[in-house]
């Protein structure tokens, strides 16, 4: 399916499956394997998909944190999107290997695009309890957003059920982008509202 893109004025990330390569935010210096030994670049790629992780530790989100493009929050920080607490805790910046492998009836996407997957955890700050269904989270460069599905994800967001207050979940998010618009992108998140302009937070992309 080709990606979504719509117009600036209404713009609207998981840990997969048997990840390789996994790079965490308080990781070693860069070139060094587990034994001091220095890597390649070409060596790096070849071991598989990336995924930069942090840990996250919850906490309440500054209402204000995230909202302007130019300041997007970073792995692990809590921002606030309507009544949920949320934060990107891992990117897997070309999961196209991983949803191939995921289910055989997953499709590569077109030529000059990939799979952008995240990790999002969530924390109901509401009164009553909800389903994070309604969550939109896209991939934004300038005017270009996108927000196509990949086919069947690993713990994917929509089968997230009802979240009971103060409850969190953990759940992956992907979407189909141009490769060439994954660098200074950032992920954008809103809640779906009908009946007015939806409130957007920025997370950085990796």
């Amino acid at each position: 399916m080709p990606p979504i893109h719509t117009a600036p004025a209404k713009l609207l990330a998981v840990v997969g499956v048997g990840l390789l390569g996994l790079t965490a935010c308080t990781s070693m210096g860069s070139g060094e394997d587990a034994d001091g030994a220095e890597t390649s670049a070409e060596e790096k790629i070849e071991a598989g998909p990336v995924v930069v992780e942090c840990e996250y530790v919850p906490a309440a989100a500054d209402p204000e944190a995230g909202r302007s493009i130019e300041g997007p929050l970073d792995l692990c920080a809590t921002g606030q999107v309507d009544t949920w607490d949320i934060a990107v805790t891992a990117v897997e910046v070309d999961a196209t290997e991983t949803i191939l492998g995921f289910d055989d009836a997953n499709t590569a996407p077109d030529g000059g695009s990939q799979y952008f997957m995240i990790t999002l955890n969530g924390i109901n700050r509401a009164d009553e309890a909800m389903a994070p269904a309604d969550l939109l989270i896209g991939l934004r460069n300038g005017s270009w957003t996108y927000q196509s599905g990949c086919g069947t994800v690993p713990k994917d967001l929509v089968d997230v059920g009802e979240v009971a207050p103060g409850e969190s979940f953990t759940a992956n998010r992907c979407v189909v982008v141009e490769t060439e618009q994954v660098e200074g992108a950032v992920i954008e998140m809103a809640l779906l509202n009908s009946w007015d302009v939806e409130k957007y937070t920025y997370f950085a992309a990796a």
